[in-house]
């Protein structure tokens, strides 16, 4: 699957703080089966823009 949109949808919600929390993450994920794969790509993706994930 291509997760752009969700990468950019959290790029712009990171503009503000530096970061995205799981919570956001979660809402931005497609309510289809999301794969660890898929997390990781995202994540992977996150990282490499310089945008953190935090807890809350």
């Amino acid at each position: 699957m291509d997760w752009s949109e969700v990468v950019r949808k959290a790029v712009i919600l990171a503009e503000k703080t530096g970061y995205v929390t799981f919570d956001q993450l979660n809402e931005l994920m497609p309510s289809t089966t999301v794969e660890p794969e898929d997390i990781e790509a995202v994540l992977t993706a996150l990282s490499e823009q310089g945008i953190w994930i935090a807890e809350e």
